[in-house]
């Protein structure tokens, strides 16, 4: 019986070709996919590291960043010593001396301190490394206890600070010293010799070791910026004659920003370019108050970086640079890129004066790797008089006091110079008043404070 005509008929294969188009389409869309991804991912990787600090212990060492670091270690030091409450008094002896090692020179200090009664080494030891615990470059060792608690700190590896914490130290007796009498009676008289006579500059452990006592290493550092100069010549000639180095931030193209800037560096004062930028209108002021050479948000970039050099170009000596008025341009992070690149590129410092809560001026330059400090106090007010200056600046001591450095601005105002004039001889023994130049933070050498 013959087959089935049905069954006969060949067999045909089924058509791939529609599913494999398909599934072709599929690949390729998955492989465009993971590419993408993978741009987007190296494109935030380069990003976030583009604004992330390098870390100081992957950079080459150099003798700039140790001393960069020493004097940031001497301001933590001294905040530390504050939350302990232990006071200058309290500190016995201070030796600074030379060290070398792999190419470097650095300064290294070893500081005796009489513990006050009622801290013990658990605090010290909680504070101190509470205090270094978000610095990375540092590393704090403790020895002993009780009573007797050495701390050392290394920065880079290379040891900077030995700290001896000791129970506060009885004065011995004053030496006798047995000398005949003049009168010629022949008798013998006891004669008390003064304690702690030295070959000045050193102390009794320094004395034949090359070592010099250094009493200023923690003593509290205020820089006083003074805005505002160029329109009258009255207030620089008062300014520069202050038993202080204050610091002038002079506005650009005024009648007397030349002059101001010779006559402070003639008398070894820092001089800075008091920028004009583009205030919140909120702040009562608007971009023509800040002046025509003021550097305002809706400029192109070309316009903002060609005032930016007229500025620069028209204030000589300068060091370095803060912001005036600005809470508005200082909020904006391209053209603070912009700016500060512009500024660094030129070895200038930068001084963010604080005009606004969200400025990015400070943050940013660190970030670059710029020298740089901001505003602490401001010291007036044009409707205050000398007695509110004369408080601000006790508020500015008192911050130092604590975190070992205070930057205060000030304008001429003649309350101001008044209040300077006065309570600068009253403040020398309990801060240096110092060039903002020395006591600026970033670098490359330390961290933000």
């Amino acid at each position: 019986m013959p087959k089935s005509t049905r069954n006969n008929k060949s067999r045909r294969p089924r058509g791939r070709g529609g599913n494999g188009n398909k599934n072709a389409r599929r690949a390729l869309a998955y492989a465009l996919s993971f590419v993408v991804v993978l741009i987007l991912g190296l494109y935030g990787l380069y990003q976030i590291k583009k604004y992330i600090p390098p870390d100081d212990r992957a950079q080459p060492v150099t003798a700039e960043k140790m001393s960069g670091l020493v004097k940031e270690a001497d301001r933590i030091i001294a905040g530390a010593f504050f939350d302990l409450g232990i006071s200058a008094k309290d500190i016995e002896s201070k030796r600074t001396s030379k060290r070398s090692g792999d190419g470097i020179k650095w300064e290294s200090r070893v500081i005796t301190v009489g513990t006050p009664g009622g801290v013990d080494g658990k605090e010290i030891k909680g504070v101190f490394k509470k205090s270094f615990a978000a610095e990375k470059s540092y590393e704090l060792t403790f020895k002993g206890s009780g009573d007797a608690l050495t701390a050392e700190l290394k920065a880079l590896g290379f040891k900077t600070h030995v700290i001896k914490f000791e129970p506060p130290s009885k004065e011995a007796p004053p030496a006798k010293v047995v000398k005949k009498a003049a009168d010629g009676t022949g008798k013998e008289t006891e004669v008390k010799e003064p304690q702690g006579a030295r070959e000045p500059g050193k102390t009794d452990e320094a004395v034949g070791k090359g070592e010099s006592a250094d009493s200023g290493a923690f003593e509290p550092k205020i820089a006083i910026i003074v805005d505002d100069i160029g329109t009258n010549k009255g207030p620089i000639d008062k300014l520069i004659e202050l038993p202080a180095p204050v610091t002038l931030a002079v506005l650009p193209n005024l009648p007397y920003s030349r002059y101001a800037a010779e006559a402070a560096r003639n008398k070894g004062l820092d001089v800075m370019l008091h920028l004009p930028m583009e205030p919140m209108e909120s702040s009562g002021y608007t971009g023509s108050d800040a002046g025509e050479d003021a550097l305002l948000v809706g400029l192109p970039k070309e316009a903002v970086l060609a005032k930016l050099d007229k500025n620069l170009s028209s204030v000589p000596y300068i060091k370095g640079v803060n912001n005036h008025m600005g809470s508005k341009f200082m909020e904006n992070q391209e053209l603070m890129d912009m700016v500060l690149e512009e500024i660094d590129g030129r070895g200038l410092f930068f001084i963010d004066s604080m005009t606004s809560s969200g400025s990015v001026g400070y943050k940013t330059a660190l970030m670059m790797g710029m020298k740089t400090g901001k505003r602490d106090v401001f010291l007036d007010d044009s409707s205050k008089d000398a007695a509110y200056v004369k408080s601000q600046i006790e508020k500015l001591v008192r911050i130092a006091e604590k975190n070992g450095y205070a930057v205060g601005i000030c304008h001429p105002y003649p309350g101001t110079v008044e209040a300077l004039t006065e309570m600068i001889p009253q403040i020398d023994s309990r801060v240096e008043i110092v060039p903002v130049s020395s006591i600026l933070t970033g670098g490359g050498e330390v961290s933000e404070r």
